[in-house]
Formats: C-alpha cells, structure tokens, sequence
C-alpha cells in the first residue's frame, strides 16, 4: 500500500500457510517473508520457512526451508542496504546466533559467537555494523535481552542498552546516528505473558534513551521513513480496537494515525 494507507494490494494468496514478515528489497524488486503453517503459534520459529518473491507476489520462491543447516529456529531476515546479502539469526533453541547469508539465503557465516540467545538483528546503512538483541550474561532469560551492536564481519559486540526491562527490534536510522527499538515497558500488564510495548530511541552509541510512545498499549517492530522523520510501525490497543494495525508518527511521538483498513482483522509489519 501507499504510506497514506491507499492502495492495497494482495500479494500472497495461499491457505496453507501463514505469511507475513515482509521485507522489500532496497532495489524494490523483491520481498522475503516468511511462513508458517496455518494453525501454528504465532511467531513460532521453530516452523518457519523463508522465502521470497517479485514486488508485485509473483515468482514466490523457498529459499531456506525448516532444518535447513540444521538449525532449529531461524527469523528476522533483512536485506543489506545493497541487497547483495541477508542477514537473519539461526541455529539451536538455546543458542541461536546472527548469520549473513547471499541474497538467495545460502551459504551462511556466523557473525555472532556468544552465549544465550542472539536475535533481530538488522544492518546500519552503510553496511559495516549489524544491530541485534542478546543477553549480556551466558544465563540468558528474556528479561535480560538488551540491544547489542557487532561488526558485520564479527568480533566483539558492544551494549548499547543496559535496563531491567526486555529490549527487542532494534533498527538504524537512514543517516546511521540512532537507533530505535522496543522495549516491554509493563510486563503483564494486561495477563501473564501480554505487556505494554513502547518505542525508544537513542543515539547510536547508545547514550540519550528516550521512549517516544510513552503508552500503555503494545507498539512494535519501528521502521524509519527514508528521510528519518517518521515511523511506521504495528500496535495492538488492548482496551481499545484489540487488533494490530499499521500505524505512521513523527519520530519525537506526534501524530499519531492509523493508515491500515480498519476492515482487516489483523495488519502487521509494514517494510518501507
């Protein structure tokens, strides 16, 4: 769809799987997402498929099935700001780790070698440096995620975040000196297991945190406009519309609005 909401168009039609996580390449060419089977947790990495497919849904492609390099749990594919490579976290449940792989999903090198869990990594625009999530500690419990940063080629990752609370979705503005992420600012505020999200953003050394939603609803997965003025993101009001919709507001929390159809039961993860 256009950014104002208009526009929409089907991509993917089939009744076997869940898809979702769509992630246009720079080009525009192409989109990778991912299935799951129809009936399946949301989010379960465990049954992921990735695939990808033309701009316009045709040409749909598996690129990395279920197991594939043995690995057990596989998400958050994101092109390179060439689109030449992906990066994406793989491997055992209790180990995964931030792999780059070609623009075909192949031939995967580990970045990350780190205890507890290595996950949503995404690239900086220049393409040297690799945002992620990960557990400072080798006992890692999802409280103790913060926001890490790694060269793309590997070695050492340095914490950015450092907070009592889970930290998730870190993203690179376009000119590279913030970052925006989410962060459960209410764990179960609402019932066990089901908090209030917010968005934060901070400089990309990780000084100046702030969070820029600053509700008690559930706000996730930032994505910048091109030129760092606005997100897009998906939100989920539980005492109020109790449904995900797309939403778009200025990067300091103003103006918020809906764009996604209201009509829809469910619109998630926009990619710009």
């Amino acid at each position: 769809m256009r950014t104002d909401g208009s526009g929409v168009q089907r991509l993917t039609l089939d009744l076997s799987f869940d898809s979702w996580w769509a992630r246009i390449s720079p080009d525009r060419r192409r989109i990778l997402f991912y299935r799951t089977p129809v009936g399946a947790p949301g989010q379960d990495y465990s049954q992921t498929s990735l695939w990808v497919m033309n701009a316009d849904g045709s040409d749909q492609r598996l690129l990395r099935p279920l197991r594939t390099d043995g690995w057990e749990l596989q998400g958050h594919a994101d092109w390179s700001p060439d689109g030449r490579r992906i990066v994406m976290f793989g491997g055992p449940k209790r180990n995964t780790h931030i792999f780059i792989t070609d623009d075909e999903g192949q031939a995967p090198q580990q970045i990350t070698k780190r205890p507890g869990m290595n996950l949503d990594p995404s690239w900086s625009p220049d393409g040297q440096t690799i945002a992620f999530v990960g557990c400072a500690g080798s006992i890692c419990f999802e409280k103790d995620y913060e926001v890490f940063t790694v060269s793309a080629d590997g070695g050492d990752a340095k914490q950015l975040t450092s907070n009592s609370i889970r930290d998730h979705d870190p993203y690179f503005s376009p000119d590279g000196q913030r970052i925006a992420w989410i962060a459960e600012t209410e764990p179960n505020a609402y019932k066990p297991g089901v908090g209030a999200w917010n968005i934060f953003v901070m400089n990309q050394d990780g000084a100046n945190p702030r969070n820029v939603t600053n509700d008690r609803e559930i706000n996730s997965v930032p994505r910048w406009s091109a030129d760092g003025r606005t997100f897009y993101f998906h939100r989920y009001e539980p005492l109020g519309k109790a449904r995900w919709g797309v939403y778009r507001m200025g990067v300091d929390g103003s103006g918020l609005v809906e764009i996604s159809d209201s009509s829809l039961k469910n619109s998630e993860y926009p990619s710009l």
